[in-house]
C-alpha cells in the first residue's frame, strides 16, 4: 500500500490532457471523494489545459482559493497535451516557490490503469479485457487485465499485430487516426465521461498514484532508437543513400 494511502485528496486539481480530442480537469470536494468541479474541453492541449483550469477553480473557489495539490495523467496518450499539463503544474510550483509557499504535492497516474480500474468499478462482470489506446502512427498501447488485475505495465502493439485480440474484449479511448479493422467491435470507453461519474478512484484505489514531487512530465512509451530518424538523403535528388 503506498505511504499516501491516508492523503485525503480534499481540493486537489485533477488535470488528464493524454487524449488526443480532449482535456479534462477536476477539482475533488471536501471530501476528496466528489467533484466540487469538473471540466472537459473538445480543444488541443495548449487551449484547453488553461481553459478547463480556469473553469473549475472559478465554480469551486467562488471566493477565491488554490487547489491543495495535483492529480496529473503521465499518459500514455498525447505527449505534447501531458507535457503542457506538466508545465503547467510546474508553473504554479515555481511561483509557490518564488513566494515561500509550501509546494502542493504532486502524484501522477496513468490513463491505461484508470482506465482499467473505472470499468473493473463499474463493470464488475468484465474480468479478462484490454485496455487499448492510441500510440504514435500504426501503433497502439495495450494493457491486459486478467481475473479482475491489471497488469503492471502497457505495451505498444503494431496495428498488423492487432489480429491477434480479434476475439478479445477490448475497451477502447478515445482516438483521433484510423482504426486497424480488427477493432470493429472494440466498446468505446469516454474515459473523461466515466471519471466524472466517479471521483472516489483516486482515495479508493491509491495503488494507482505515485508522487511525482515537482517534476511531473509524460510517460514515454518507446525508446528513442525505436523511431525512424529523418536523413536528408531520402530528400535530395541523385545522393546516394548511405
Amino acid at each position: 500500500m503506498p505511504k499516501f494511502a491516508d492523503v485525503n485528496f480534499q481540493h486537489f486539481m485533477m488535470i488528464d490532457a493524454s487524449s488526443p480530442l480532449s482535456v479534462s480537469a477536476g477539482i475533488l470536494g471536501n471530501d476528496g471523494k466528489s467533484w466540487a468541479a469538473f471540466a472537459e474541453e473538445q480543444s488541443a492541449a495548449l487551449e484547453g489545459v488553461f481553459s478547463a483550469a480556469g473553469k473549475i477553480c472559478a465554480t469551486a473557489f467562488p471566493q477565491g482559493g488554490v487547489p491543495a495539490g495535483f492529480l496529473f495523467c503521465e499518459g500514455p496518450g498525447s505527449i505534447l497535451g501531458e507535457r503542457i499539463a506538466a508545465a503547467a503544474i510546474r508553473a504554479w510550483i515555481a511561483l509557490d516557490n518564488s513566494a515561500g509557499v509550501p509546494p502542493r504535492r504532486v502524484f501522477s497516474f496513468q490513463s491505461l490503469q484508470l482506465a482499467a480500474h473505472l470499468i473493473l468499478r463499474a463493470f464488475p462482470q468484465e474480468k479478462n479485457f484490454y485496455v487499448a489506446a492510441e500510440s504514435r502512427m500504426n501503433c497502439q498501447n495495450f494493457l491486459s487485465v486478467r481475473d479482475g488485475v491489471p497488469a503492471e505495465n502497457f505495451e505498444e502493439i503494431k496495428n498488423a499485430d492487432s489480429k491477434n485480440f480479434a476475439e478479445e474484449k477490448i475497451f477502447l479511448l478515445p482516438h483521433k487516426r484510423a482504426l486497424p479493422k480488427y477493432f470493429e467491435n472494440a466498446t468505446p470507453c469516454p474515459l473523461a465521461e466515466v471519471l466524472k461519474n466517479d471521483p472516489a478512484i483516486f482515495a479508493d484505489v491509491p495503488a494507482l498514484l505515485r508522487e511525482c514531487g515537482n517534476e511531473p512530465d509524460a510517460a514515454n512509451t518507446s525508446s528513442a532508437d525505436s523511431y525512424a530518424r529523418w536523413t536528408p538523403q531520402r530528400h535530395r535528388k541523385n545522393v546516394p543513400a548511405q
